[in-house]
């Protein structure tokens, strides 16, 4: 083996999963969320794959995702090129393996963002207390691309949403190219106050709710507000597990308000399967075709 292929180097796209890049003997992976997760060294052969023949990639490092303990929890087991593709296949915890099939493409691996700028920042401006109203309440500050968390950080953002899922508002950073973010990973602006999502190392944070200080003791407090924290590194029911992503990634000790949990009703039997585990999210109508992932936090179901 030697050399390098002009024929694998550029942009692989599989849809929304994973974004590959090539340059001769590096491969760069992203996630559908524009983040880094794997820089490594690739050998293979260069004069096969021009004559395109089945081609094994050799990756110097495979390992995708790492517990908070350093342990590998998934990586690549395969790479290779067939037939002007390339095909992935990501094992996950020695357990279970998904195979991917990636294309070239001739664009970067952005193309999937909607920058919503222009829909939300008017909207945005100013400044916003946190819910419920206290002498330790946060406050949320955005001047034009600009936020600033009082004791978590700030940044400059881009409201967008992913071309799979328009309605799914979220904050990334303005240059799509960072690979952390001290932001939400979506909101929900309703007229009188803002919902607001995290993620926090391998905890989901229940919603922390932002008003204008003269509507803090008048808004009606969404319940997703109310519900418990939850470690998204625990195994669901039937084997499924949360693969929950982005936001927050390094920052401190959390200072989440002291809300009370709502108890969990009794299961229907005519709404089971329709409730998620992990967040509580209920929806329906989805008939015969249940979908595999939950529409509102990602966990499997």
């Amino acid at each position: 083996m030697g050399g390098f292929s002009e024929k694998l180097n550029g942009y692989w796209e599989e849809g929304y999963h994973y974004y590959l890049e090539f340059r001769d003997g590096k491969l760069t992976v992203r996630r559908y969320d524009r983040v880094t997760v794997l820089t490594t060294d690739v050998s293979y052969d260069a004069a096969a794959l021009d004559e395109g023949e089945r081609t094994v990639i050799t990756l110097a490092d495979g390992v995708l995702s790492r517990s908070l303990s350093g342990e590998p929890m998934s990586r690549i087991r395969d790479l290779v090129y067939e037939n002007g593709e390339l095909t992935l296949v990501k094992r996950y915890l020695e357990e279970e393996d998904t195979a991917y099939t990636l294309h070239k493409v001739d664009h970067g691996p952005f193309a999937h963002i909607i920058i919503r700028d222009e829909a939300y920042l008017d909207r945005l401006q100013g400044e916003w207390k946190s819910w419920p109203k206290s002498d330790h309440s946060w406050t949320l500050q955005i001047k034009g691309n600009h936020l600033n968390w009082e004791g978590i950080g700030e940044s400059d953002f881009h409201v967008v949403s992913y071309t799979y899922n328009p309605n799914a508002v979220k904050l990334v950073p303005y240059d799509l190219t960072q690979d952390s973010f001290r932001g939400f990973t979506a909101f929900t602006l309703h007229p009188d106050m803002l919902e607001t999502t995290m993620m926090v190392y391998d905890m989901s944070v229940p919603s922390t709710i932002f008003a204008r200080e003269d509507r803090l003791d008048s808004i009606i407090v969404p319940g997703s507000a109310r519900r418990k924290a939850v470690n998204t590194m625990n195994r669901m029911p039937e084997g499924g597990f949360s693969p929950l992503m982005g936001g927050f990634m390094g920052m401190g000790p959390l200072a989440q308000p002291t809300v009370t949990a709502q108890p969990r009703p009794e299961p229907d039997p005519e709404k089971e399967g329709r409730v998620c585990p992990c967040c509580g999210y209920e929806w329906k109508g989805w008939g015969e075709n249940p979908p595999k992932f939950c529409p509102e936090c990602g966990t499997r179901l």
